[in-house]
């Protein structure tokens, strides 16, 4: 019996309904859809309920706000604490500042916490700080050029005029920018007055000077006072060297002042034809010197930086009046001179050594020995231990002591005067000589006739340097020596000072008969020239 093919199975319900893959992803897909539709719609119920409960309850407003008021406050702290936490806060402002990520936010952090120790006199301890925080500054502008400002002022202060100048150079490159030359010009002026300070070698001060006279030059018209101003002041510390290689350089700097600019309502300028004026008194130019001084006191300010040119002017109107013999005029000016002084010099200032000592032989001159002798004494007072400022008072206060003849006291003056001119000014040898002189005469008075003798032979020795022979000083001496040694009677060397003298004394009869008794005198004592000894 053939073998029958079994019967097929009838499907199944489920597997009648199998799907595609296709018709099984796309429902999946819409599944996925539908559930973020429903995701979402969630979402967006949530964000519109707790939009409205945060503006509704102010739970949001209130979180911002006290997030906010707590950083105001940890500033706040920062900026009021101990100068040891603020410092070390600003030190380490990276890490203490890092929860600041908006830039300008940070910026005005950081000057608030500089501007916090400025106030305090702290200002080189922010310096880090705020270097970086001004070189952060995308663009210079007016509030950070005032701020620069405030900074350098307050590190010139403290003294640290290198830090200073950074930040003023900050200042300078905006105003500079913006094309804003009359501040320019007031920064200039700003940054000159700490110069001395800053600069107290000279030679780093004149260069500084002349880099801001090529600073102020570039500024066109209305910076050739300042030019003209700052030449003035170079002109001035060459003269206050004193040595004649500086004071051929003050000339030339006060000359490029004066022809540099002519507006006469300078004081610098003014205090220029002073300087210059002073210079050709020094010279023998008189006439001119009391134009350009009398000219440049006429139009000076009377203000603290034009003080040293008023006292110069007066001091060297003083020196001209009395060359014309107008001493009650000359007095006046000194007069005047320590008024002013008093005002604005220093008690320390050498000014004062320099007008006591000036009116002091003033005095002296109206033989007004007793004025002379406290003006020599206030000189010698200020002066302190200084040989170039004792020396002339020392010799003047010994002269007062003479005219009252107090020969002790002169002679105590005289010493200590022709020690230091030994030690200090040896190659001066004719004031010495004249001192010598002057001690001699006291020995006389004194009547020690060795020492009177000695020092009549130093002060012919010294006086012999000069250039005219026939000095009246020199021939004096001389007579005073040859006298000296008859009254020792050491007939030789007495012989031999008269007969030196007979060539100098020829236009004086009477001294020229002197002399010839005097050789006779010494000859009856056995004098015997030295030419006649070989006979």
């Amino acid at each position: 019996m053939p073998h029958q093919q079994a019967p097929e199975r009838p499907e199944s319900q489920e597997e009648k309904l199998e799907l595609r893959p296709i018709v099984k992803y796309i429902a999946i897909g819409l599944g996925v859809l539908s559930l973020l539709g429903v995701e979402y719609a969630t979402y967006r119920a949530g964000v519109e309920r707790g939009y409205k409960e945060g503006v509704c309850s102010g739970e949001v407003t209130a979180a911002v706000h006290a997030c906010a008021v707590e950083n105001l406050r940890h500033v706040q702290q920062l900026a009021s604490a101990e100068d040891a936490v603020l410092v070390d806060a600003v030190k380490n402002h990276r890490t203490t500042l890092a929860w600041i990520q908006e830039p300008t936010v940070l910026y005005e952090v950081q000057w608030a916490l500089a501007q916090a120790l400025i106030t305090r006199g702290l200002a080189a301890e922010a310096d880090t700080m705020l270097r970086e925080l001004f070189t952060a500054q995308p663009q210079a502008s007016s509030l950070w050029a005032r701020r620069a400002l405030v900074t350098a002022r307050a590190l010139v202060e403290e003294g640290k005029y290198e830090q200073g100048a950074y930040y003023y150079g900050y200042a300078d490159a905006y105003y500079k920018k913006a094309s804003l030359v009359e501040e320019q010009l007031e920064l200039i002026s700003e940054q000159l007055a700490h110069l001395p300070a800053a600069y107290p070698n000279p030679q780093h001060l004149h260069q500084q000077l002349s880099a801001y006279a090529k600073r102020a030059a570039e500024l066109g018209d209305k910076g050739e006072e300042m030019v003209a101003g700052i030449w003035a002041w170079k002109g001035r510390l060459y003269r206050e060297e004193g040595t004649t290689t500086a004071l051929e350089k003050a000339n030339r700097c006060f000359e490029k002042a004066l022809s540099g600019f002519k507006a006469d309502h300078l004081p610098e300028l003014a205090g220029a034809s002073i300087c210059v004026g002073s210079l050709l008194l020094d010279k023998g130019e008189s006439a001119r010197a009391e134009e350009l001084i009398r000219n440049g006191l006429s139009r000076i300010e009377d203000t603290p930086s034009a003080a040293p040119y008023m006292l110069l002017a007066l001091r060297d109107l003083a020196r001209i009046e009395q060359d014309k013999g107008n001493s009650d005029a000359a007095l006046a000016m000194l007069y005047r001179a320590e008024g002013i002084a008093l005002i604005h010099e220093p008690s320390g200032s050498t000014f004062w050594n320099c007008l006591y000592d000036q009116r002091g032989w003033l005095n002296f001159s109206r033989e007004n020995y007793g004025a002379a002798r406290v003006d020599f004494e206030k000189a010698l007072e200020v002066c302190g231990a200084s040989p170039a400022y004792r020396v002339q008072p020392l010799e003047g206060a010994a002269r007062c002591c003479l005219a009252y003849e107090e020969l002790d006291k002169a002679a105590g003056y005289f010493t200590e005067c022709l020690q230091l001119r030994r030690s200090h000014m040896a190659a001066e040898l004719i004031p010495q000589g004249r001192i010598h002189l002057e001690l001699a005469r006291i020995y006389d008075a004194q009547n020690k006739a060795e020492e009177a003798c000695a020092a009549y032979g130093e002060a012919v020795r010294l006086l012999s340097t000069m250039e005219d022979k026939q000095n009246p000083e020199l021939i004096a001496a001389m007579m005073a020596q040859a006298y000296s040694l008859t009254q020792l009677r050491q007939w030789t060397e007495a012989y031999a000072v008269w007969d030196a003298l007979q060539p100098l004394v020829t236009d004086d009869k009477m001294l020229r008969n002197e002399v010839s008794v005097q050789l006779q005198y010494c000859r009856d004592r056995g004098a015997v020239p030295a030419d006649e000894e070989s006979h």
